[in-house]
């Protein structure tokens, strides 16, 4: 059976993806202070007219620090799928063209560490947050093949990224890893309005996140995901811990912020009642 997953988010992304990512990368100058090479990222997947500027620019740091053949992208759970999700085979169908799942992969993490993830592409039709990043990673890597996998948080969040690190270092592949993850999301209409409207409401969602990314650039998968139960401050807190989990079982010990912004910029109105941060790390 060849799989064919075909675009189900396109509004978050509409129009002429090249181009857009062209705008993105504008005049982007990279941080100085990035090491040699990298390896993984975590990037925001909101509609691009919001999170497209940040998530570019945090993978072309990516992509001009690694020579990547494969991606393995963990990707945030909104539908309540309660598992580790794998698409195990086939393609994903992209405007910028088709992009391969790297079967080998694949299937050794379904053979060697069964108890921690299952093969479920199923899970994936009505998932955004992998889908949304698709045309970029095939922007900056044409041939590149990518595994999906969808992680909820919980206590194998973590153990997850750790188990893949460990088989990382055995396959004969040089990978990249991505999660996919917004940051607080701030109003009456997510359930939580702490400081009310105006600059103390946005005050207090910048604050929130940066609790967050202090998380993110330590590298501590634990962190992010009681973090997040506290603070409501990552909607993909399981795939980021597993992205944490894989970077610490590959010597990574931290993190590098790319680009922060909210879905209002760095200036909120004065009327502000709600909002979403974003934020771009590497590894």
């Amino acid at each position: 059976m060849n799989l064919i997953r075909q675009p189900v988010a396109q509004h978050f992304y509409s129009g002429d993806c090249q181009s857009q990512l062209d705008k993105f990368l504008a005049g982007f100058q990279i941080p100085p202070d990035l090491p040699a090479r990298l390896i993984g990222a975590v990037v925001p997947h909101a509609g691009w007219q919001y999170s497209g500027e940040v998530a570019a620019q945090t993978l072309f740091c990516l992509a001009q620090h690694s020579q990547p053949e494969s991606c393995i992208l963990f990707g945030a759970d909104h539908t309540g799928v309660g598992q580790n999700s794998l698409y195990p085979e086939g393609t994903w169908e992209t405007p910028l063209g088709p992009v391969n799942i790297d079967e080998e992969w694949a299937s050794v993490l379904l053979r060697e560490i069964p108890d921690l993830i299952t093969s479920d592409p199923e899970a994936h039709n009505r998932e955004h947050s992998i889908e949304v990043l698709l045309p970029m990673v095939k922007y900056f890597w044409p041939d590149i093949t990518i595994v999906p996998v969808i992680v909820p948080p919980g206590d194998s969040s973590n153990l997850l990224g750790v188990e893949m690190g460990k088989r990382a270092n055995a396959i004969d592949r040089q990978t990249i890893f991505l999660a996919s993850t917004d940051l607080t999301h701030y109003g009456q209409v997510y359930g939580l309005n702490s400081a009310g409207s105006g600059y103390k409401g946005f005050d207090w969602m910048v604050k929130n996140d940066k609790r967050m990314l202090k998380c993110l650039t330590a590298v501590d998968g634990k962190a992010v995901l009681t973090e997040a139960s506290l603070h409501m401050n990552a909607c993909g807190s399981g795939a980021v811990a597993a992205l944490m989990g894989v970077m610490v079982e590959l010597g990574r010990d931290t993190g590098y912020l790319v680009k922060y912004t909210t879905s209002h910029g760095q200036a909120p109105p004065a009327d502000f009642t709600t909002g979403v941060g974003y934020a771009g790390v590497v590894y």
